[in-house]
């Protein structure tokens, strides 16, 4: 039987400082999202998630206001 690895407080911080930087953290999320002995294994898929949610989101807001103000555009000319 395995033994289940835990996490210490220092552990969880390191990896927070880990992902709130650019690139690195990508990576990082990317490799431990892939690693099923990992303990953060569950923790780097739901914040992919998480991202890439907020990232279409923002992407389809951005999307709207360009063609709200093309729209406003024509109407002016």
């Amino acid at each position: 039987m395995q033994k289940e690895k835990t996490m210490s407080l220092k552990d969880w911080i390191i990896t927070l400082i880990l992902v709130c930087l650019p690139i690195v953290g990508l990576v990082m999320l990317i490799i431990w999202a892939t690693d099923k002995e990992d303990p953060r294994n569950i923790f780097a898929k739901a914040y992919l998630i998480v991202a890439g949610g907020i990232f279409a989101l923002i992407l389809l807001m951005y999307i709207f206001i360009f063609l709200f103000i093309l729209f406003i555009g024509i109407l002016a000319s």
